[in-house]
């Protein structure tokens, strides 16, 4: 039998330890995968910034990682115009389509957990009244006043001030009052905003969906630093079992059915479990979700490996991509519509179509019969001196002070060897 090339192409130009341990994972298992009458090589390449001809663009990739694209209008083109010969995971169609607003809207009439939201227009137009050509009176001549006070006392206080579409924390403004939030929405530009009820929780989950597969983390907001916010604290790294077993597999459904009603296959959705047992869902639409090592520390591997698996299962199967990222919304709506049923009832029926989106159940009898020395061969790799090297590339590329460099490289081997001894201990090697 003829030993076919697949390759995995990797587009993610801003996360060095990401795009690297994936394309040297792939390179030390060197998957060859019986399948369809073939021997799948599964091979990863990389996509290079460079023209391409628009009548003929050509495609070898059976399946394509992107990440970023929705910052490079390059690469965005040449991705949508091949995007039917391949598998693309993260489309910016439906990304580009919904935000935050949106998506909030939509999931709080699934009935899920959402805070009390409120969207706000820009107070800042100088990119429309700088314009010479513009005529004022004709552009706003529809504009409505509001009363910014009176909308912030039905929100209640406390209360985030935040971009309709945005990431990384940047721009969010907590507000404590009304002179607060006139002060900060002055503040906040040319940028359509919300303004969202602050909710008292007691834990801040953080999960990351892949395709079916959802890993889910504790989170700290109020860490002096972004990269210190997967750290439980200052004296516990990682705590398994934050979460009851109920509220883990809820967070995960969750998860998983905003990923599937969107066409999502990488996203994260962030969610506060207050202390009457309920999940409030405060940010699910990113497009570029964090996947850094410096961030994830003791969760990267697992991400890389989810990551592997449903591309190869992508790229093998020849798995297509529906870009009419609506087409099952009245499926989910009219079970929605079912006033008998419980909040759970609902969302077990929505795993039900979230699953047969992702073809949850080929994905998992795929991995046990064609992957089922991948996670031994990952461990190898990861224990290896190839990763080593990625963490101390990783985190000389992160860290800028030099004297700092050598007390953080000991931090982030300590949490990956850590990583490698629970590995161990799952893998009962």
């Amino acid at each position: 039998m003829v030993k076919t090339p697949t390759i995995i192409c990797v587009m993610d130009p801003n996360n060095y330890s990401f795009r690297v341990t994936f394309e040297k994972l792939l390179a030390f298992v060197q998957p060859e995968i019986e399948y369809g009458g073939k021997i799948h090589k599964v091979v990863t390449q990389r996509i290079c910034n460079r023209p391409y001809d628009v009548l003929h663009a050509e495609c070898p990739y059976s399946a394509i990682i992107n990440r970023g694209t929705h910052w490079n209008p390059h690469h965005n083109s040449y991705l949508l115009t091949v995007g039917r010969e391949t598998y693309l995971l993260n489309d910016m169609v439906s990304f580009q389509t919904m935000n935050k607003n949106t998506t909030y809207g939509q999931m709080y009439q699934l009935g899920l957990h959402i805070p009390v939201t409120v969207a706000l227009p820009q107070p800042e137009y100088e990119d429309i009244t700088g314009d010479p050509r513009a005529i004022p009176e004709l552009i706003f001549a529809e504009n409505e006043w509001f009363d910014l006070q009176e909308i912030g006392d039905h929100v209640g206080y406390p209360a985030y001030l935040k971009p309709q579409s945005g990431g990384g924390w940047i721009g969010v403004t907590k507000v404590q009052n009304g002179k607060e939030l006139a002060d900060a929405y002055d503040r906040s530009g040319n940028k359509p905003m919300n303004l969202q009820k602050a909710m008292a929780y007691k834990e801040f989950v953080r999960s990351v969906g892949i395709g079916p597969q959802v890993m889910v983390m504790h989170y700290n907001p109020n860490a002096n630093f972004s990269h210190d916010r997967y750290l439980r604290g200052p004296d516990k790294a990682i705590e398994f079992d934050f979460l009851s077993s109920q509220h883990a597999e809820e967070v995960k459904k969750i998860c998983k059915v905003i990923n599937a009603f969107y066409g999502w296959d990488h996203n994260s959705c962030e969610a506060l479990l207050t202390k009457e047992g309920d999940f409030y869902l405060i940010d699910f639409a990113n497009a570029y979700p964090d996947s850094s090592l410096i961030s994830l520390h003791f969760h990267f591997p697992t991400m890389i490996k989810d990551m592997a698996k449903w591309m190869i299962f992508c790229a093998v199967t020849g798995r297509k991509k529906f870009y009419d990222f609506t087409r099952n919304w009245d499926r989910y709506f009219a079970i929605q519509s079912q006033s008998a049923l419980s909040y759970h009832e609902k969302l077990d029926r929505y795993n039900m179509l979230a699953d047969e989106h992702f073809e949850t159940q080929k994905f998992e009898q795929f991995c046990q019969e064609k992957l089922h020395n991948f996670d031994t061969q990952a461990f190898q790799f990861f224990a290896s001196k190839q990763f080593s090297e990625v963490i101390e590339n990783e985190v000389r590329y992160y860290f800028k002070i030099s004297e700092e460099i050598p007390q953080k490289l000991a931090h982030y081997q300590g949490l990956h060897e850590f990583w490698l001894r629970c590995e161990r201990d799952n893998l009962h090697l």
